[in-house]
């Protein structure tokens, strides 16, 4: 482009000269100057107009030096042609401008089409991996299921013909193992679902992190004997202001994670005050990450290739768990690690002022009687097997309960008690297309009364947690642990005092 500006320029003014000093008189001379002044404005709009300056260049010498030859001879006709090749310079001037805009707005569109087609490109590519990695998963996720549902049955089948208590309490452990192993995966699953509907609303308070690190140490502590491990917690008086149970969350993961992949040495968790921070630390002493990996290990299913020896592997559901959440409580986290050197995760959490708290002196009797001693509790679901695993649960809190697979089925048993239910519990999808929503709204019109209810789904979409947040539903999720049924049924009866 530069050499071929500089012939344009170069020929521009050899043809100038020859305006300057034509021969007078000559007029087809003059003519075939004025053709060639007009060819050359013309071809030059074609091949040069793209880039105005260059345009310039080659055409000014041309229209300049016939204006002044032609304005110099004195008579109207010449002066006429130099008045319209000045006329005409600047039509073409505006021409060339028009090309120019035209190719500049067509060289964007193409550029903005090539990086559209990068993107759709790249997108492409992370559909692939995501599928790929959600295959791994999927794979990991079947083996991780089929291996506690396996060891069930063959515990309730031993069980059934135990006879020695020492015996059945070793079975019942192990059952009791075998379902903690199932829970881990559905509470993560869980976990994400719930991450990628939004409905995760974070409490945010003050409260000192030492409760916090004193529950991580019980909670671990065994799994580190059993390693031959040491579980190092360091003691603290800070007082931190966030969500206490996502933040118990994310050190859940980052401690289970230490441990899963440290075979020797420990695992250190403390604190640091950085400003107006506090740093959450946890070190371990495990096989440790390559830099590449640093941040693919928080996307989703993402596996580090081996656990230590021994150990189970992950889902590749923890750390995406931990990004997310602290993204949503807005703590960033930050990881160093070398591969043979053990890594140390930190989560920077706001440092919050401490205050006193009451003492109590006493225990209260609401602190222990039972909230669901005497209640009446109406159970809805279609299936005969969680109803009459209900029914004893609840009975055995003290509770009476009335199991129905219907709405009209749940009138119809409460007929017979003369009075309204304390707390509904519905199964979210019945039979016949009716929704737990649907049974919960009938039940409190029939009363006129907000009776306390809550959902149980085994369906994680974000629509049905939408729709129960929506509603003022609590919503759990199936496989439903006891403890955490207790929980929720204590809570809501209590509130309803």
């Amino acid at each position: 482009m530069a050499r071929a500006g500089a012939l344009a320029v170069g020929g521009s003014i050899w043809a100038a000269a020859c305006f300057l000093f034509y021969v007078p008189g000559h007029i087809e001379y003059q003519l075939f100057l004025v053709t060639m002044l007009l060819g050359a404005v013309v071809s030059g709009l074609v091949t040069l107009a793209v880039y105005l300056p260059a345009y310039l260049a080659f055409v000014t010498p041309f229209v300049a030096a016939t204006a002044i030859r032609y304005g110099l001879e004195g008579d109207p006709l010449h002066w006429g042609i130099a008045l319209a090749a000045i006329v005409t310079f600047f039509l073409f001037i505006n021409f060339a401008r028009y090309i120019q805009r035209t190719f500049e707005e067509s060289i964007r569109l193409r550029m903005t089409l090539a990086e559209r087609n990068r993107e759709l490109a790249e997108r492409n590519r992370e559909v692939e991996r995501a599928n790929l990695a959600k295959s791994r998963f999927l794979a990991v996720a079947s083996h991780d299921l089929r291996q506690p549902l396996h060891a069930l049955n063959l515990f309730a089948a031993q069980l059934r013909d135990q006879t020695d208590p020492a015996d059945r309490a070793r079975l019942v452990a192990r059952i009791d193992a075998a379902i903690d192993s199932m829970n881990e995966l559905f509470n993560a699953l869980l976990d994400i679902s719930k991450l990628d509907a939004g409905v995760l609303a974070p409490d945010v308070a003050e409260f000192p992190v030492g409760h916090l690190l004193d529950r991580i140490e019980t909670t671990f502590a065994a799994a580190a004997r059993e390693k031959g491990l040491r579980l190092r917690v360091l003691p603290s008086r800070a007082w931190v202001r966030t969500d206490a149970i996502l933040l118990e969350r994310i050190l859940l993961n980052l401690v289970s994670n230490a441990i899963r992949y440290t075979s020797r040495g420990g695992v250190l968790v403390g604190c640091r005050r950085r400003g107006d921070s506090v740093r959450i630390e946890v070190w371990d002493s495990g096989i440790g990450l390559a830099e590449d990996q640093h941040r693919s290990i928080f996307g989703e299913f993402y596996q580090v290739d081996a656990p230590a020896p021994g150990g189970r592997a992950g889902l590749g559901l923890g750390l995406s768990i931990v990004d997310g959440l602290c993204r949503l409580l807005g703590h960033p986290i930050d990881l160093a690690s070398r591969p043979g050197k053990g890594s140390r995760f930190a989560v920077s959490v706001p440092w919050g002022p401490a205050r006193e708290r009451p003492v109590e002196a006493t225990v209260t009797l609401d602190a222990i009687a039972n909230p669901a001693r005497d209640k009446l509790v109406v159970v809805v679901d279609d299936d005969a097997l969680v109803l009459d695993g209900m029914r004893g649960l609840l009975q055995g809190w003290g509770c009476r309960v009335v199991t129905a697979d219907s709405s009209d089925a749940a009138l119809a048993g409460l007929a017979d008690h003369q009075e309204g239910p304390d707390l509904v519990i519905s199964d979210y999808f019945l039979a016949n297309g009716t929704t737990g929503v649907e049974v919960i709204e009938r039940l409190r019109g029939a009363f006129g009364d907000a009776i306390p209810a809550f959902l149980i789904s085994g369906d994680t979409t974000s629509e049905r947690m939408r729709e129960a947040d929506a509603r003022g539903l609590p919503l759990l999720h199936k496989p439903v642990s006891p403890m955490a049924l207790r929980s929720m049924v204590n809570r809501l009866l209590r509130a309803a005092r």
